[in-house]
């Protein structure tokens, strides 16, 4: 009770295993929407995607004084998943809980691969 059964399998059985907690987009439309964006750095090393916002690459009086947020994302399959997120600030890097997050990351990711 409380999925969709199809047959005598239960739906999650036929989807790619995937926590519901996940923060995740199809690989291709995120990143061809993270090209779109300006201010952001994207590494990739065919396992993880780094996603930095810097600001310093924006036109603004003192860039230093936005703060740099840094995402890692791991590939699984066809799909990016959010791993970690943190907030670089005066020096100092603080990691952000994704589940006090994960609606407006979600909803971020899903921007970028629209």
């Amino acid at each position: 009770m409380g999925g969709l059964f199809l047959g005598f399998k239960p739906a999650t059985h036929l989807l790619p295993a995937m926590t519901e907690a996940a923060i995740s987009a199809p690989a291709g439309p995120f990143l061809a929407g993270l090209g779109k964006a300006l201010g952001y750095s994207v590494q990739a090393d065919g396992e993880h995607l780094a996603v930095a916002f810097e600001p310093w690459s924006l036109e603004h009086a003192n860039p230093y004084e936005i703060p740099c947020l840094r995402l890692l994302f791991r590939q699984d399959g066809e799909r990016v998943v959010l791993e970690s997120f943190t907030v670089s600030e005066s020096g100092e890097e603080r990691s952000v809980g994704l589940d006090a997050a994960r609606d407006a990351l979600q909803a971020w990711m899903d921007c970028m691969a629209d």
